[in-house]
């Protein structure tokens, strides 16, 4: 979109620029991960956008072939969208493996285009179930190569995750190794000029439920939030953060900004505080960890995950929401997990239509003409055991389909 501030805009390719008499952020990213952006950047004419151009792992196999054993399989992930979109038009999809309609496993999930000033829908995001576990991503990408990082991230992931010499016996390790690995890959794909990372990146929360084994292991960096509903004491159902958002203006997140040379500051007329490099007006990065953004961890953001293992008890935890700020930014966690919690566990799918409606309508009613993008992911951490799924349909590949499609309804 090119520069946001009324005053002094400096960036790396302007050069120059200083601290400046009060710059102020443009009312249309007083909201956004960055306080400036370029246009998002298509890829060279001819070249196919997204995980089949920047995949570094192209010659792996899909990440179900990892799992030849498993009674059952399938994925469901995001897609590079090469056509028009509208504001709150669905993100393309891609479904592989055995056909089990995922209400019938306690999932939903949508995934929406917002309204913003420069960019397709930079958010991404997978599912994927092996027999009784699953994993679970959202990626909510920001600069002019935020849609390709998010993308590469959540496509190149599982497969990294689940081929970790740790992954069975110890997840908490692997999902550490994991994210680092996933942050010099993006430096390696920027290095081979296959998107440029500088200026671009992606949160990242990753969920793996265990649920014979009663575990949930929660790996994450930026804001892309995780909650749980539980059953109080009272036997009220609450919204509990399993993330803490990644915010430069944390104790912490802040000293260490500021040691490596980083300045945390909020500009007139801005929301968040904001990473910047001392003396300069950029990145100007609303989070202080993330996957990417070289010229940000230079000013001490970082991709090190907070990882962390919670007990499951069955009939005290019912369900998990994870969203990209989209939703977070005027939902809170308590009401998400209400709305949710006020539909049964076969509605799932309506639930999460719903919680991208308000969202959307929050958005609207706040800031008029600017929308982020919104990601919701539902799983429900106990469903009932169907005995359908002993034999289940094989899918094989499906593109681009609907999320009521997965979930037995009509295709959109």
């Amino acid at each position: 979109m090119g520069s946001c501030f009324s005053k002094n805009n400096s960036s790396p390719r302007h050069g120059g620029g200083g601290d400046g008499d009060s710059p102020k952020v443009a009312p249309n990213r007083r909201r956004l991960s960055l306080s400036q952006s370029a246009e998002a950047k298509d890829t060279p004419e001819g070249a196919e956008r997204g995980s089949m151009m920047f995949n570094l792992l192209e010659n792996e196999d899909h990440v179900l072939q990892f799992f030849n054993k498993a009674r059952r399989k399938f994925s469901v992930s995001g897609a590079p969208t090469n056509t028009f979109q509208r504001g709150f038009d669905n993100k393309a999809h891609v479904a592989s493996g055995d056909s089990v309609p995922l209400s019938e496993v306690g999932v939903g999930f949508a995934c929406k285009k917002g309204w913003k000033p420069e960019s397709p829908n930079q958010d991404d995001f997978f599912i994927l179930r092996i027999d009784d576990w699953g994993l679970y991503g959202v990626f909510d990408g920001h600069g002019p190569f935020g849609h390709d990082i998010s993308n590469f991230v959540q496509s190149s992931l599982p497969k990294v995750l689940c081929s970790d010499k740790d992954f069975h016996d110890d997840p908490k390790k692997a999902l550490r190794t994991t994210f680092l690995e996933m942050h010099r890959l993006i430096e390696e794909a920027s290095k081979k000029h296959r998107f440029d990372s500088a200026l671009s990146g992606t949160t990242g929360t990753v969920v793996l439920h265990k649920p014979k084994e009663g575990k949930l292991f929660v790996a994450h960096v930026g804001d892309s939030r995780c909650v749980l509903a539980r059953y109080s004491d009272e036997k009220k159902v609450e919204g509990l953060d399993l993330t803490q958002d990644h915010k430069p203006n944390l104790d912490q997140e802040r000293k260490r900004i500021v040691q490596c040379g980083g300045q945390v500051r909020r500009l007139d007329g801005d929301i968040p505080f904001r990473v910047f490099v001392r003396g300069r007006m950029y990145p100007g990065l609303a989070m202080s960890r993330a996957l990417g953004d070289s010229v940000g961890h230079s000013a001490g953001v970082i991709a090190e995950p907070d990882v962390q293992e919670y007990d499951l008890v069955e009939g005290r935890d019912l369900f998990i929401v994870i969203c990209s700020d989209g939703v977070w930014e005027f939902i809170s966690s308590q009401e998400a997990v209400d709305l949710v919690h006020s539909r049964t566990i076969e509605e799932v799918q309506d639930a999460a239509d719903a919680l991208a409606s308000d969202s959307w309508r929050r958005w609207i009613e706040e800031e008029h003409n600017v929308v982020d993008d919104i990601t919701v992911q539902i799983i429900h951490l106990f469903p009932p055991k169907l005995q359908k799924f002993a034999t289940p349909k094989h899918r094989g590949r499906s593109e681009d389909m609907s999320a009521s499609a997965l979930n037995g309804g009509k295709s959109e």
